[in-house]
Order: C-alpha cells, then structure tokens, then sequence
C-alpha cells in the first residue's frame, strides 16, 4: 500500500513572527510520515507534532544560623536559654508548583511534498518545527507564541560577621600590689604599693558590658516612646519624623547587641527547576526527580546524601474510547485512503511529587504523547480560506473555520 496520501503543494516563504510562515500550494501533494533520521528535503515542508514535557519549579528555603559570641552568657546576662551554639544549615522545602510545555517529538514528523503548482495556503511552523495551524493570522501567531523563561539568579548567602563586641576599650584598669624594699639603719622593710596595670578584658566582661548597655538602649527607649527623655538643657526632643527615626535606631542597636548573645539567623529562597518526559509506552511511571537534604539542600536524583523525591503519572485510561493509534490503516492492500494533516488528541494523567511517601503536590495534565494521533480529512483543505488552528502545546486542533469575508 502506498504510505503517500495526497494533499496540498508548497512553495517556501519566511516572515518574522512567532511561528514561521511557509507558503504551500494547494494541489496534488504527498504527505508522509517520517523515520528518525530520515535527511532532510529543501524542496519539501516538514512539519512535527508536540510531545509533553512535564516542568517542576521546587522553592526552598535556606537558613543558615550563625551563634553569637556572647552566647554561653546569654542566659546569666539576659536570662535567654536555648540560643544556637554552633553555626548550622537547614533546608526546607516551601512549595513545589508543576507545568508543562510542549517541545517537537522526533517520533512525530511530517513531510509535504508537492506535484504542480496552483493556490496556495500558509502552514505556521513555531521555532522547533511544531505545527501551530494552517492559514492562521499574525494575531492567532503571536498568541500561540511561547511566552520565554524568566531566569531566576540566585545570589550566595552572606551572614556577616560580629566586628564590635564593645562599646567601649577593650581594656581596663587592673590594681595590682607591689612592694617596696626600704632599708633602714638595723634591717630592711617591705613597704606595699598599689600599682595601676592595663589588662584585656575577658570575654565574661565584655558579655557584661553589651548586657548592661542593652538595657540603657532599652530604658531609652521606653523614655522616648513615654515622652520622659530630655536633652542636656532639660528641652524635651523634637517628635514627628526625628522621633520616629531615634526609635528605629535604637531598636536596630539593640538588636545588633541582643544577636551577640542569641546569635544571627540568615534565610534565603532558592528556586530549583526540573524537567520530566513521560513515556508513552507505560499507564503509570515513578521516577526520582531529584534529592533532599535538610542539611544539604535539593540535590540531584539519585544523590546518596539525602530522600528521594518521586515523580508519579498514572494515565486515565477511559474505557470508552474508541481511538486507537493505528495511523488509519486502509481497509486493503487496494485502497489508497487519503487523508490531510496530522494531529494529535492528547491522553491524560495525573502528576504528583512525593518525598518520604509523602505527596507534596498533585495536579492533572493534558500529556501528548499519552493520545493518539489522527488526521484531517484531505477534502477540507479544497478551499485556501479554510483556517486551522493548533494548540501548539499539545498538537490538538484548537478550531477550524473560514473567516468571514470583509468588504
């Protein structure tokens, strides 16, 4: 049996939209069905119909927790307990949100070749070769458009460190006890003399200084928010806006000196993207996406330092549908059936992620290669008005229609 089906002519003809645009001919023309690897033709139009391609946008948290240096004194200065005493990292998965696209399936393409020459048509092809419908307008092509990726750049954590520890010197005056040998007319005396000697201040000192000065910066500012504090002249200070930002400062000073004893905490959200390409051969199909530490992040599928995290499609197989993909074989070796383009009806399935057993998200999608395909009947296309329009997503037609004549 021939494996051509007669259709329509082409010619080739390039414009700049968000589909490609080639001309075709009306008249006697062969449409086939291409093997994977098949060369190219520069004298024909090849077309391909989308396959679905399942995307995976995980957000997760970082927060990395920095102690203070003060810490150990927290609780005798402060009387905070339970504050960090080691630096840690943790992970945390906030959201995991699912889509889809669809891409050219290499299983899935389409030759026209033409006899003669007549009226002609247009096919619009996207970026891939997808077909996106036959005599379609530039508004229909912009709209079938794939809006592009929006790159997210994710910046290195930076906790900074504790420089300032005191307000003050970081010495203080020490009294220490000499003596000083006097001789006399029958022996020798020890006389005792007090010596001033500079010292560094241990870190139980310093610990106390920054207490006590969070509780001036405390009693200050209750003074302020009370109408209490005056300035050296006893002039009560100005209010309004001066006011509002002396409270702003003194609570970020206050801050600064508390997170000395009970440490910093830094929190970041990173996105992670994966892809995942269902097979058409199976009704259900789990795989590892990718891996999950709490210490160390997402991390790639099948990393050993972490929980697998699955991806599960289950088909819905509807029981009936009479569709089956037998690419309409004729009826005997003697009958050529003629048909137009191809397209597809698109299966669905169920898509969920889990981790630890656990489902995390769960959403139903058109997926492509999970339907059929089918063609259009080769008498449509005997007018050139007649419009076709694909959703380029999945290869369904989306409608077909002849426009309205405008005078």
């Amino acid at each position: 049996m021939k494996k051509g089906i007669r259709y329509i002519g082409l010619a080739l003809i390039l414009t700049s939209s968000a589909c490609t645009v080639q001309e075709v001919v009306l008249n006697e023309t062969n449409v086939t069905k291409l093997e994977m690897g098949t060369p190219p033709n520069p004298m024909a139009v090849d077309y391909a119909l989308p396959r679905t391609v399942i995307d995976v946008k995980v957000i997760a948290e970082k927060k990395i927790t920095k102690p203070g240096p003060f810490a150990d004194y927290a609780e005798r200065y402060l009387g905070v307990t339970n504050v960090p005493t080691r630096e840690l990292t943790e992970w945390s998965i906030l959201e995991v949100r699912l889509n889809s696209h669809g891409e050219k399936d290499p299983s899935q393409v389409f030759r026209i070749e033409t006899e003669g020459i007549s009226k002609a048509g247009y096919i619009a092809l996207n970026d891939n070769g997808v077909i996106c419908g036959v005599n379609v307008s530039k508004s229909a092509q912009d709209q079938m458009a794939v809006e592009g990726a929006i790159s997210l750049q994710n910046r290195e954590a930076f906790l900074p460190d504790y420089p300032d520890l005191t307000l003050r010197k970081n010495t203080e005056p020490m009294l220490d006890t000499v003596f000083r040998v006097v001789r006399t007319d029958t022996s020798f005396m020890r006389l005792p003399m007090l010596r001033t000697q500079v010292s560094q201040k241990n870190l139980m000192n310093q610990a106390e200084e920054a207490a006590n000065i969070i509780m001036e910066l405390r009693e200050k500012r209750f003074k302020l928010l009370n109408g209490d504090l005056m300035d050296a002249s006893g002039i009560p200070l100005p209010d309004g806006k001066a006011m509002q930002v002396m409270i702003q400062e003194l609570a970020q000073m206050e801050y600064d000196y508390v997170s000395l004893f009970v440490g910093r905490t830094l929190t970041e959200v990173k996105p992670f993207h994966f892809s995942y390409l269902p097979n058409s051969e199976r009704l259900s199909e789990t795989e590892d996406l990718f891996t999950f530490s709490k210490f160390r992040g997402v991390l790639p599928a099948g990393n050993s330092n972490g929980d697998p995290a699955k991806i599960s499609l289950l088909r819905k197989v509807d029981p009936g549908n009479l569709y089956t993909n037998n690419d309409y074989a004729a009826p005997d070796d003697k009958t050529e059936l003629k048909k137009g383009l191809a397209y597809r009806i698109p299966g669905t399935a169920t898509v969920s992620i889990t981790l630890n057993s656990e489902e995390i998200v769960s959403d139903e999608f058109s997926v492509a290669q999970y339907g059929v395909v089918q063609y259009l009947p080769s008498g449509l296309f005997k007018d050139d008005r007649t419009v076709v329009e694909y959703h380029p997503a999945t290869g369904l037609v989306k409608r077909i229609f002849i426009p309205l004549a405008t005078k």
